[in-house]
């Protein structure tokens, strides 16, 4: 009494079956908004004119159908993030191989900034002579995990 006992039914079959109806419906769905203008880009040039272009930025902006001009901190962060912009230009468009050529050339250039950040950080300790360690923990990872 109070002990949990194996009933008469000691085994369970379950099966499991797609819903043809909700697949269709889902399918029409990414059909009709294009996820590639929500993921990426389709082309190279499309991603390095928006990456030359000062845009204004997202802050107040209102559905009156007006474009609005950039500001001036617009320009001034234009200007200090285009080195950015054009380097990551280059990664292809996530249209090209189903994404992989985006996914791969990406890995890659995090991995070189990765080993420049490490660097400069390395060189930054020895200039103001802390060890590897400290400066691997201040500077790399806390600089790239709390943003």
């Amino acid at each position: 009494m109070g002990k949990p006992s194996l009933g008469e039914h000691s085994k369970m079959e379950v099966f499991i079956e797609e819903s043809y109806e909700f697949k269709n419906t889902v399918d029409k769905l990414i059909k009709k908004t294009n996820l590639a203008l929500v993921v990426g880009t389709n082309s190279w040039r499309q991603q390095f004119m928006e990456a030359i272009t000062v845009s204004a930025g997202d802050e107040d902006e209102e559905d009156s159908g007006e474009e609005r001009l950039p500001s001036c901190c617009d320009y001034v962060m234009h200007f200090l993030t285009v080195f950015w912009k054009v380097l990551f230009a280059c990664v292809p468009p996530t249209d090209y191989l189903n994404g992989w050529a985006c996914f791969f050339i990406s890995i890659v250039i995090i991995g070189m900034l990765t080993a420049v950040i490490g660097d400069l950080a390395s060189h930054f300790g020895c200039t103001i002579g802390l060890k590897d360690s400290v400066t691997a923990v201040v500077f790399v990872a806390l600089g790239t995990s709390v943003p």
